[in-house]
């Protein structure tokens, strides 16, 4: 009673999440078709996420295994060539359980979560508590400048795989800590995060992605960024302070309905496959029994690339302030869907579609001329 009340008066005085508005894709948003007709340098499902070693060594998390290519010039993924067997590929590790998230620490050792805990090459035992609470959902990780680990811990209650349970419940149980690799000591830095999936160490603080509010907010600081058009998974960090920032799905209007209307909802879980529910996916297109939006429906046969997304790809630059700069998209009806790690390594930009499957490359350049960026940064 008190949540509806709050949000009817929300509603009347336009605050933040009380009405069914998004935000359009304008500015640095606006669409392109960048994503979509990215080189495709490996296809593989379960790819998960992706990492550079201080040796410039790309690594690959898909399923329980890292794989490993060469650094730029040196064969592998900087030369191209890479075709959809995987050429140029080689296993690192294999794992017993799904990798959740990955990075190299600054000596080169990998790290990799499995979901509830924590695997560090050469450490004695996985690390699967901190802060005196289990890991339940491991979604990021990122080496900070001290040596620390920061670990996105993304709800309390649900696995990662069951992300869509918790935007339903309109989960808030998130965390982000900082631990040290060596001892296991951690230190908490945020808490009560809607679904934290993305974190790094800049000039002015720590920033944390957290999805189920669609903005970026400094850890112990408040919100770093306004509303944004999707939602935000991880970051990554630029030579020049900035940063890329992976959005895993667009927003819609019937989302944000549904999330409003707290009888459907839970019907709707207590009673549909999740695969069905009107949620954000991380594709769409190959079941005819998905929800969509009256904008959704085709036409002659065609769907319109700015029809409400079920799916999307996108991925916006930033720059050391926080700005928005430039943009790279995958419409609706496309195929490269649901990215969650982009990386800037020289001249290309990385993209890894959960979606799809696929590891895809960019040129720099070119998404720099798409988006009309002109000298100064990136």
């Amino acid at each position: 009673m008190l949540e509806f009340v709050g949000q009817m008066i929300g509603g009347l005085f336009g605050r933040s999440g009380s009405g069914l508005s998004v935000p359009i894709l304008d500015g640095a948003f606006r669409p392109n078709n960048l994503l979509e007709e990215a080189e495709v340098l490996f296809e593989r499902p379960g790819l998960e996420d992706m990492a550079v070693a201080p040796d410039g060594t790309l690594l690959l998390a898909a399923g329980s295994e890292v794989l490993v290519a060469g650094a730029p010039g040196a064969g592998g993924l900087g030369a191209g060539g890479l075709g959809a067997g995987g050429d140029g590929l080689r296993m690192a590790e294999r794992h017993d359980g799904t990798i959740t998230a990955l990075t190299v620490l600054a000596d080169g050792r990998r790290v990799v979560a499995l979901g509830d805990r924590i695997v560090i090459e050469g450490g004695a035992a996985p690390i699967a508590e901190a802060c005196g609470r289990r890991f339940r959902a491991i979604t990021a990780l990122s080496v900070m400048t001290d040596g620390r680990i920061l670990v996105c811990d993304a709800s309390a209650r649900y696995e990662g795989a069951k992300w869509q349970y918790d935007l339903m419940i309109r989960g808030k149980s998130g965390r982000l800590v900082a631990l040290e690799p060596a001892t296991g000591k951690a230190e908490l830095l945020q808490s009560d995060l809607s679904w934290a999936f993305g974190a790094m160490e800049s000039d002015d603080g720590i920033l944390i992605s957290e999805s189920w509010r669609h903005r970026l907010r400094r850890a112990g600081k408040g919100d770093a960024t306004g509303e944004l058009p999707g939602y935000p998974a991880r970051i990554t960090p630029t030579a020049d302070g900035g940063f890329w920032l992976s959005l895993f799905s667009g927003r819609a209007q019937i989302v944000e309905f549904v999330l409003q209307e707290n009888a459907f909802r839970r019907e709707m879980m207590e009673t549909i496959d999740p695969k069905y529910w009107i949620s954000p996916a991380l594709s769409s297109g190959e079941d005819f029994l998905e929800p969509l939006q009256s904008g959704g429906v085709k036409h002659m046969g065609i769907l319109k690339p700015w029809a409400p997304p079920r799916s999307y790809g996108l991925a916006v630059r930033c720059d050391a302030s926080r700005n928005p700069l430039m943009s790279v998209h995958s419409r609706v009806g496309g195929m490269n869907h649901g990215i969650v790690t982009t990386l800037e390594r020289g001249d290309e930009v990385l993209a890894l579609s959960k979606g799809a499957g696929r590891l895809l490359r960019m040129k720099l350049q070119e998404i720099r001329a798409a988006n009309g960026v002109t000298g100064g940064v990136a």
